[in-house]
């Protein structure tokens, strides 16, 4: 409770008439229905409490003179309330609430924190926001130091590098949707402490994406004897990279699932010294080091998934030891839309260099030619990622630090005074964001457009060299970040159990970006399809901001409803 004035458009009605010769029997029930459930949410509770406690129609108006044909329409539902007892619990839930509001108002005192504490508060979080992105700047820092990392490598000729892009991207879409799955489920039990279920949940999971996985690599290779796009050699390679990379994305995912970020970075960092030992010291070449590196990092990465998940399963105790997973219909029922949403996700990601791969005004060697200049300007871009996606980790635990405190804060009638509180907040956050994405667009362009003036290293000169380099990196430094604010309304959906509204904003988004980036790409050039891309983020953008602020605007009810 508190002093916050009470919205008038939950004003009791009907009005209560005075005097009442009844008065006192319906002041019991309000004393009965103040004791039984404090205040109730709506005249329903009313009635079911009284219906519970054996009243009946003609005790409504035979005792408190209830007439038996009043009857009136709902005004939310704009259902006809008909029956005694609805009629009865109408007037009861306005004494109830008048009674309530006349209550002195208990102050809830909010502990203030100085600047300095926010502000440390701020950085903890942050910080560990951009352990998400660890993982990604250590293969960038490989790639810069050692020409090489996990997976690519500075040196591979177009053609090779066409086919190793075909088999990461492949393997990005194909287990995205598994990857959402995974990290939903499977942390929704581990923060419950049900850690049994967890792991048989993300072993299960693993299982079915492995299996999709060998599936869509035979009928990759069918596909390709049927109509040979690549060589057999190429596309064996291509199929050892996508096995290898799917299957590391799958076991990853568990390690998120189990919070152990700096592990991540670690097993793919050993991977990384598995592909310069063979480089080193063998002559087995780059696709050799890729595969024993890859293998090598999925069995750490995976044995020590495992060992987690078992020795935290061993540790429960109770009647948390004999759970069992509800039925996979079940799971799929309540996963189903994370999963698409993943595949949708990971999709987005490389839909504008499938478009733009496959344009060109003279017929390509492949249905797709990698274009070097444009990646490395989406990798450039990639960097921005970094330090816009940290704020995410800051504005969810904001979130759920200020919820229960603040619903305390404001009277149980005082509903649009406590959703228009989270809106101010949502807004607040989402300012923070655009901010630190202006910050870091430009901040990276300078950081690493500094590195020009060192033109006397090769490394250096091939970056700089391609002006579609630096167009693609401001399209896609845009289409990134705007990106990014789609995810950060996607926090809030997700945290509330809400998959819909990111739905409807990343299917239009694709489209968005698949249209105008193929349009722009056959008529002005193949570069354009990152517009394509920063014009499909905007879009979804403003489509997660607008579902983001009618979420806030009822955020008592998306709360209320999502446990």
């Amino acid at each position: 409770m508190s002093d916050q004035t009470v919205d008038p458009a939950y004003t009791p009605d009907p009005e209560i008439s005075d005097p009442d010769p009844l008065d006192a029997e319906k002041e019991e029930l309000v004393d009965l229905i103040l004791e039984t459930c404090g205040s109730p949410v709506d005249f329903w509770a009313v009635a079911a409490t009284l219906e519970s406690r054996g009243m009946r129609d003609v005790d409504a108006e035979e005792k408190y003179g209830v007439k038996p044909l009043d009857r009136f329409v709902e005004p939310r539902s704009g259902y006809v309330v008909k029956g005694s007892i609805m009629v009865l619990a109408k007037e009861i839930y306005a004494r109830c609430r008048k009674r309530l509001e006349a209550q002195p108002p208990k102050k809830v005192k909010q502990p203030k924190l100085s600047w300095w504490h926010k502000l440390g508060r701020f950085m903890k979080l942050y910080l560990q926001g951009t352990l998400f992105a660890l993982p990604m700047t250590g293969q960038i820092i490989s790639v810069l130091a050692l020409r090489y990392s996990l997976w690519a490598f500075l040196e591979f000729s177009e053609e090779r590098a066409t086919v190793v892009a075909i088999g990461t991207i492949m393997s990005f879409v194909v287990t995205g949707g598994f990857v959402q799955a995974i990290g939903r489920k499977g942390m929704s039990y581990s923060e419950a402490g049900n850690h049994v279920l967890a792991k048989q949940v993300c072993y299960g999971l693993t299982k079915l994406g492995s299996g999709l996985v060998l599936a869509v690599g035979l009928a990759f290779y069918l596909l390709n004897l049927i109509i040979p796009f690549f060589t057999q050699q190429m596309v064996w390679i291509s199929l050892m990279y996508y096995l290898l990379l799917s299957e590391l994305w799958l076991l990853i995912s568990i390690l998120y699932v189990l919070t152990k970020r700096a592990a991540i970075l670690l097993c793919t960092l050993a991977g990384v010294a598995i592909v310069h030992l063979v480089m080193t010291y063998t002559n087995w070449g780059i696709h050799a080091a890729h595969g024993l590196g890859l293998l090598g990092t999925n069995l750490i990465v995976g044995g020590y998934g495992y060992y987690l998940l078992d020795k935290a399963a061993r540790s429960v105790t109770g009647r948390l030891k004999d759970a069992r997973l509800p039925a996979w219909s079940i799971l799929y029922y309540s996963l189903r839309l994370y999963f698409l949403y993943g595949t949708f996700y990971f999709g987005y990601l490389y839909l504008d260099r499938i478009i733009g791969w496959s344009a060109s005004e003279q017929p390509l060697p492949y249905i797709i030619w990698f274009r070097t200049a444009y990646e490395l300007g989406m990798d450039w871009a990639l960097i921005s990622l970094i330090f816009s996606i940290a704020m995410l980790e800051y504005t969810i635990n904001e979130f759920a630090s200020l919820i229960i405190p603040t619903q305390k804060r404001f009277h149980a009638f005082n509903i649009a005074g406590h959703n228009r509180f989270f809106t101010r907040f949502y807004l607040r956050q989402l300012v923070m964001l655009v901010v630190i994405a202006v910050i870091s667009i430009i901040a990276t362009y300078y950081g690493i457009g500094s590195l020009r003036h060192y033109q006397e290293v090769k490394l250096v000169r091939d970056f700089f060299r391609n002006p579609i380099t630096f167009f693609v990196y401001w399209a896609a430094a845009v289409g990134y970040n705007l990106m990014v604010v789609g995810l950060f309304n996607g926090v809030f959906f997700f945290s509330l159990s809400r998959p819909i509204p990111v739905l409807r904003a990343i299917v239009p988004a694709s489209l968005v970006c698949a249209v105008v980036g193929y349009l722009l790409s056959r008529t002005i050039g193949y570069q354009y399809s990152a517009v394509g891309m920063a014009i499909g983020s905007f879009t979804f953008a403003v489509l997660s901001i607008r579902n983001g602020l009618c979420m806030m605007s009822d955020l008592d009810y998306f709360y209320y409803s999502a446990y």
